[in-house]
């Protein structure tokens, strides 16, 4: 019963972060540009942050062990919040390269102590579908934030960073408040030989794949379709809508046919069929059909995330959970660090804009054989 209760806060509490997360994301690189820096600079600063995310993962999974979920998350929401209120104030370019390796750390430690409670407080056989209420709760969070970002800095451009900043802060004020002290281990230390295993691979897979997915659609799926296929832009931005609301729509559902059905069983038929949505992909030449399939690529790419979380909830001993899930989003970082630039090797090499689908179909495919390999390596712990 105290758990049920303790989920609706931790939902609320991260979508109201991640509000703050798409509120300001679109508008650094205005500042960056107001500053007169160029492209290059630009998109180095913003490879910071997700650099930082990847390399402070697995010291906060050991923190998240050894302290407890709920100190580690009240302070990623706090230096979080700080780091996105000090683009309002600063003028200086190395400056911006620290702060936004600061907000990597803040938002590493929100990841990791959000999945980690999640694992620790949900049932076995509800831990898919709580996980994707998690993701639910991000997507909506994150998808609200644009817009209102961009009506607040037409009214003045502090006013954003200073919203992002209130909303941090009263979502840690939520978790501090209503949610009572978890256990922690302060005699125990992870190492990365002590976690990871055979075992971890395929969550671990998951979590690299989705990041590879994200980014490079991100950054190549808008330039693709205005240079390859000729969209205009409402057109572009009603594709990209598209993917957006397929991943959100199927959350909940993917979620609980992974507790009935089995993870494994679905994580296998949503890999399957995202390769089959990919190979599909590289045959449009109407934009009109990229709404349909877009939005089924997103939602069964949008699987990856919480059955490959649930999964290591399964497999790993509650004490070890923290440092399991920082692997994950370590996967996930390096997945999203390498994701654009390998797509747009292979689009420039072979000369074939369409590699920009062939190599998801293509990894989907590998996932789905690794699924099947390490199919009994990853039955639940009892």
């Amino acid at each position: 019963m105290f758990n049920s209760k303790i989920f609706p806060v931790i939902y609320f509490s991260i979508g109201l972060s991640y509000v703050g997360v798409g509120l300001v994301a679109p508008l650094i690189s205005i500042v960056l540009a107001e500053h007169g820096e160029n492209s290059f600079i630009v998109g180095l600063i913003g490879t910071t942050m997700f650099t930082a995310f990847t390399v402070a993962s697995f010291p906060i999974g050991a923190a998240t062990d050894r302290l407890g979920p709920k100190r580690v998350l009240v302070s990623g929401l706090a230096i979080y919040g700080s780091a996105i209120l000090l683009f309002a104030y600063i003028k200086v370019t190395w400056l911006f390269f620290a702060v936004r390796a600061l907000e990597g750390v803040g938002a590493a430690a929100i990841s990791v102590a959000t999945e980690t409670m999640i694992g620790l407080l949900s049932e076995p056989g509800e831990r898919a579908r709580r996980l994707s209420y998690y993701a639910l709760s991000v997507g909506i969070g994150w998808a609200a934030g644009p817009l209102a970002g961009t009506l607040l800095f037409g009214i003045s451009p502090h006013v954003p960073f200073v919203g992002c900043f209130g909303l941090s802060v009263v979502a840690a004020l939520m978790v501090a408040g209503l949610i009572k002290k978890m256990p922690s281990k302060p005699h125990h230390t992870d190492t990365a030989s002590r976690v990871l295993s055979v075992k971890l691979l395929l969550p671990i897979s998951a979590g690299a794949l989705y990041g590879y997915l994200m980014s490079s659609l991100i950054t190549l799926f808008p330039l693709y379709l205005k240079k390859e296929i000729g969209v205009p832009e409402t057109a572009m931005g009603a594709i990209i809508t598209a993917v957006i609301l397929g991943t959100i729509a199927s959350q909940v559902p993917i979620g609980r046919a992974a507790d009935r059905f089995g993870k494994r069983k679905t994580l296998l038929v949503c890999t399957v069929l995202l390769g089959v949505v990919f190979a599909i992909l590289s045959l449009h030449s109407d934009w009109r059909f990229f709404l349909v399939t877009g939005a089924l690529a997103g939602a069964l790419a949008g699987s990856l995330y919480p059955i490959g979380l649930a999964l290591i909830g399964d497999i790993m001993s509650k004490k070890r959970l923290g440092a399991a899930n920082s692997t994950f989003s370590l996967a996930f970082g390096i997945g999203s660090l390498v994701g654009p630039s390998m797509s747009g090797l292979a689009m420039t090499h072979f000369a074939n804009p369409r590699w920009l689908f062939y190599l998801p179909s293509l990894l989907s495919a590998v996932f789905a054989v690794e699924i099947v390999g390490l199919y009994r390596r990853t039955v639940a712990s009892q």
